[in-house]
């Protein structure tokens, strides 16, 4: 099956896995990387801004870029996957998560989804303001120091 970036069909959430496309995956680790070594924050859209994602299930194989002036519930599941496997990563082997460097532009932290998968894998207790704020700020602490001393 293939889909194209103006239609999603339910089957691509279970067919796109980020190692259809090593390269986009390479550089959004890179980005996040170079960001933590600065001790910076990235919003989603500078994350992506100018990859070209090349994922066979999508958009018949074709090099496509994510709309950064109006994401889409796609657009949002690709970069959710991508960034979920990179902190699974870097959660195993380093004990934190890379994702929590990546902030949504007008709120300036990561994304509901992120606090709310974070739950899920039992990460933080609940989702109260406070545990949130506090469970961020540890974590950006954590890679801000691992990239500083690896990146």
């Amino acid at each position: 099956m293939s889909i194209t970036k103006s239609g999603q069909e339910p089957e691509v959430r279970a067919i796109l896995q980020p190692d259809q496309d090593d390269a986009s995956y390479q550089e959004i680790k890179q980005r996040i990387a170079a960001a933590g070594k600065r001790r910076q924050l990235l919003t989603y859209s500078q994350l992506v801004q100018g990859i070209e994602f090349q994922i066979p299930s999508i958009n018949n194989g074709q090099p496509f870029r994510l709309n950064v002036g109006g994401w889409t519930g796609l657009d949002r599941h690709i970069i959710g996957q991508f960034l979920g496997k990179l902190s699974c990563e870097s959660y195993e082997e380093h004990g934190f998560m890379a994702n929590a460097l990546v902030v949504d532009a007008i709120e300036s932290r990561p994304s509901k989804n992120f606090f709310g998968w974070m739950e899920y894998v039992e990460a933080i207790p609940d989702k109260s303001e406070t545990e949130i704020l506090r469970f961020w700020a540890d974590q950006v602490q954590k890679a801000h120091r691992w990239y500083r001393k690896h990146g």
